[in-house]
């Protein structure tokens, strides 16, 4: 068994039961299951156009057991087979396989980052929701911070509204984390109304008066680093927005200011501080998906076949971190379920800081932050270039301890 046996194994149950009871075409050159096993091989294997995946699929390894395609065929599949069917591999995938959650997040649940991003198209199509003409695509995407996973996404046009996008993915009792191009008052209530948690980073400018002041509990570690740090329950000082409430957490770090809205109330100021922290996961995940997986080069231009396309990055992401967590459980390396660094501990390191401005970690004592953040995700929860075109490299070979070891190699 090939190691690209291996990284597809645990959805191949899947695949092969939505394979035998969907509806066949009868003029198919390509099946659903081979168009998707197609895919989770584009995009390991460090390709960077369909182009270039039809070159390598005719000088594959026999033992791949993967179709040598025309450009015509993988062009109709994109289009002809309803994203529809790996969408319920991916709803299925993840009801059947539970990802190890990172335990610095275990206080809070099921809480995710909501954030979206601009996909360029090589021309411009014709988008039927719209109807407009469009140049590019927008990948609303569902976070899990709780398993450092995308679960789920919208895709939009360029200049769709995020805040539509986002309460088209609400459900009750989750928690998520959003930026603050998402601030509205209004969408905090929504998302009270349906039972669900929220912490939103808002505009400096808030015009609010104080209902109630709070306790601000933090670790000591952070005290010294985290100044004018308040903690209170407002609302809107506009009439018409009176109705609203929230809770308000605000500390500034350098020269930074963050107010934070949330209307989760049990948990102490730094769980609130810590939540928004974790936000900045989602950003590497889109540099990750983008350009780790060079799912930036979309390799259809039809709005079905670009449904197929982020359902197929999404699932082989998915795939790529099941099989590193399995490689490192079969040395014998689990994922901590305790933190390895407690936040009461002081943190001297040597980090480097951003040289952007605009970003927390341009600060030491944020950069510092992020980096015992990361101690942790970094080999259990992250994929790094050097691990995925590791794989890409021995995709072909039979699947063995000493892949096993060298994948291991580069998990950090």
């Amino acid at each position: 068994m090939t190691a690209f046996d291996e990284l597809v194994i645990p959805v191949m149950p899947i695949i092969q039961q939505i394979e035998h009871d969907r509806p066949k075409h009868h003029n198919e050159d390509l099946t659903w299951s081979d168009f998707t096993r197609m895919l989770v091989y584009f995009f390991t294997k460090d390709l960077a156009s369909g182009n270039e995946l039809i070159v390598s699929l005719q000088s594959a390894d026999p033992d791949l057991n993967l179709p040598k395609t025309s450009r015509r065929a993988l062009s109709e599949g994109f289009w002809r087979f309803p994203p529809k069917l790996l969408q319920n591999t991916l709803t299925t995938y993840l009801t059947t396989y539970a990802y190890p959650e990172i335990p610095e997040l275990s206080f809070i649940g099921s809480v995710y980052a909501v954030d979206g991003s601009i996909f360029p198209l090589v021309q411009s199509i014709y988008w039927p929701e719209t109807r407009d003409v469009i140049k590019n695509v927008k990948l609303h995407l569902k976070f899990s911070l709780t398993n450092a996973i995308a679960v789920d996404f919208v895709l939009t046009d360029e200049h769709s509204s995020e805040r539509a996008a986002f309460r088209a993915m609400i459900q009750p009792e989750q928690t998520y984390v959003l930026d603050r191009g998402y601030m509205e008052y209004q969408l905090v209530k929504d998302v009270n109304d349906a039972g669900a948690w929220v912490v939103m980073r808002g505009y400096s400018n808030l015009d609010v008066e104080t209902s109630e002041e709070r306790p601000v509990i933090l670790p000591d570690a952070v005290k010294k680093h985290w100044n004018n740090v308040r903690d209170r329950i407002v609302r809107p000082k506009d009439p018409e927005l009176a109705h609203v409430s929230f809770r308000l957490v605000e500390c500034t770090i350098g020269t930074t200011v963050y107010r934070l809205i949330t209307n989760l109330y049990h948990l102490t100021t730094f769980q609130i501080i810590l939540l928004y922290a974790y936000r900045w996961q989602i950003e590497l995940v889109f540099r990750y998906l983008k350009h780790t997986m060079h799912g930036v080069h979309l390799i259809t231009q039809h709005p079905i076949g670009i449904q197929n396309f982020f359902y197929a990055l999404l699932l082989t992401a998915l795939l790529h971190l099941h099989f590193k967590q399995r490689c490192l459980a079969e040395e014998g390396h689990d994922p901590p379920d305790s933190l390895p660094i407690q936040p009461q501990q002081p943190d001297e390191r040597n980090v480097q800081t951003s040289d952007d401005g605009d970003r927390p970690t341009n600060h030491l004592a944020i950069a510092r932050f992020f980096a015992r953040l990361n101690d942790s995700l970094t080999r259990f929860w992250k994929i790094s270039k050097h691990w995925l075109h590791t794989l890409a490299d021995c995709l072909s070979r039979p699947y063995t301890p000493d892949i096993v070891h060298l994948l291991n190699k580069y998990a950090v």
